[in-house]
């Protein structure tokens, strides 16, 4: 997971925003999921802002794909362990900023109606603008803090069995936030874990062979070139950039580079902005 920098929000947004909360409003109750309709017509904006990828997984999305994310649910919520209150955002519905794309594992599967709260917040009541009283424990993609700072990937076995042994998702420093990310968005599911197998098999470890090679032949322009390639894969275009950090400085470490080139990898903060 990444920051994702948001287009400018589309011309035709707003006025499907004016036309549907007039008729939720008109409604005189909390409107039910399928009442609340329209918001799709950002898909393609909000897919292409975010190069063709999953905003919570990272990895690429077909464009016929075109649900439409809400980070605050629209219709019901489930906050807790902060709050036990399950109205939904439905003012929020059609808000540019609180919409994203996202794969269906992320989206249907796993993060669904949820939105815990850090605990004692209070939710916003009906039209209010986040964020009011609330403390999300889910991470905003969009938002100044960077992910990376907050989620890690470990290559570490779950239990004895060796064949266990697999990129996982981890809290960086026991973050709160990215705890609840991770177990909100389903980062650890075993399709996921096998798509980070393979990107790293056919990307990543191809490109730590080169900058090893480099370093054990001295060939300082070389792995100039070779770090140049590896710092490219961690620009927002690129599927796993968050694995692709973690994997690259675990593999080579800074100790290896900063010798050679007077410089490491960026720290967690610097990825992707």
């Amino acid at each position: 997971m990444i920051r994702v920098k948001r287009c400018a929000e589309p011309a035709n947004l707003s006025s499907i925003r004016s036309t549907q909360l007039l008729a939720l409003r008109a409604l005189g109750r909390e409107p039910k999921s399928d009442e609340i309709n329209g918001y799709r017509i950002v898909a393609e904006d909000l897919w292409k802002s975010q190069y063709h990828k999953c905003c919570y997984c990272e990895a690429r999305i077909p464009k016929g794909f075109n649900d439409v994310e809400h980070y605050r649910p629209k219709a019901v919520a489930d906050r807790k362990p902060g709050c036990s209150k399950t109205h939904g955002y439905w003012w929020l519905a059609f808000s540019w900023d609180n919409l994203l794309f996202a794969c269906p594992g992320c989206n249907r599967s796993y993060k669904n109606s949820r939105f815990p709260l850090n605990l004692g917040c209070q939710s916003l009541a009906a039209e209010e603008s986040p964020p009011g009283n609330e403390i999300p424990l889910l991470i905003d993609p969009t938002s100044p803090v960077n992910p990376v700072e907050h989620i890690e990937f470990v290559y570490q076995s779950i239990g004895h069995a060796s064949s266990n042994r697999s990129w996982w998702a981890r809290p960086r420093n026991g973050s709160l936030f990215g705890n609840a990310t991770i177990e909100v968005c389903g980062l650890n599911r075993s399709e996921l874990r096998e798509i980070r197998e393979d990107y790293f098999a056919t990307v990543i470890l191809p490109q730590r062979n080169a900058i090893e090679s480099a370093i054990g032949t001295v060939d300082l322009p070389r792995l100039k070139t070779e770090v140049s390639r590896a710092l490219e894969l961690l620009t927002a275009r690129n599927e796993h950039v968050g694995l692709t950090y973690d994997a690259l400085r675990h593999l080579v470490p800074n100790d290896r580079l900063q010798p050679l080139l007077g410089a490491g990898w960026p720290a967690p903060s610097q990825v992707a902005i």
